[in-house]
């Protein structure tokens, strides 16, 4: 049995786009709230991670303004108002690497304000649904690759990475008529590695070979 992974030239900068698992939502009520996740390769150093927010507002009266702040583990790091435009918007948005680590909670909040005089601005009950986050919101990074140690965790890492898995830099061959001791290894290997699914139709390939 091999474990394959391709040639990676190291101190290039890499990019990848990694897309939400959340549907589509629509959201409604005083103060809305949005969770989503991704995940940094442990091995990726990243130079820049770039949100890249797909959204609609429902259309807001005069003395109306809506606020959306966003926050990366629980530390806001960004707010802005929506345009008073219809149809989908797209926010790019940068998130401070200093806040990232191995899992990663993407937090959308939003409120809608009432004019209350000159310059202030009171919470308003919000129109039904009136935020939509689209399901092709992701993060992009954009890193280079720390290369592997001689430990077998850093070469799995390595190997079983999102970005290695979806450039197709990876592959496990099995014998065509392995041995018990290749077959068994090969189960070993193959029950913790066919499961690494980083889109919904990309995986490890698993190939054999002629001895």
């Amino acid at each position: 049995m091999l474990f394959l992974s391709g040639t990676t030239v190291w101190a290039k900068t890499q990019t990848y786009t990694q897309p939400f698992q959340n549907q589509t939502i629509t959201l409604s009520g005083n103060a809305v709230q949005s969770n989503m996740y991704f995940v940094k390769m442990g091995y990726w150093d990243v130079k820049k991670a770039t949100l890249n927010l797909n959204f609609q507002t429902s259309q807001l009266s005069d003395k109306q303004i809506s606020d959306i702040t966003v926050s990366v583990n629980n530390v806001k790091f960004d707010s802005f108002r929506p345009k008073r435009v219809s149809g989908i918007q797209t926010k790019k948005i940068t998130i401070p690497t200093r806040s990232l680590g191995g899992e990663n909670n993407i937090q959308v909040n939003g409120q809608i304000l009432n004019k209350a005089g000159h310059k202030n601005y009171q919470v308003a009950q919000t129109p039904a649904n009136w935020l939509t986050i689209y399901k092709n919101t992701n993060v992009n990074f954009q890193y280079r690759l720390v290369p592997p140690t001689k430990s077998i965790k850093s070469f799995y890492d390595h190997f079983t990475g999102a970005d290695t898995v979806v450039n197709q830099e990876s592959v496990i061959t099995t014998p065509s008529q392995p041995t018990n001791n290749e077959l068994a290894a090969s189960m070993y290997a193959l029950s913790g590695q066919s499961r690494v699914i980083t889109t919904e139709t990309q995986q490890i390939p698993v190939t054999t070979f002629q001895d």
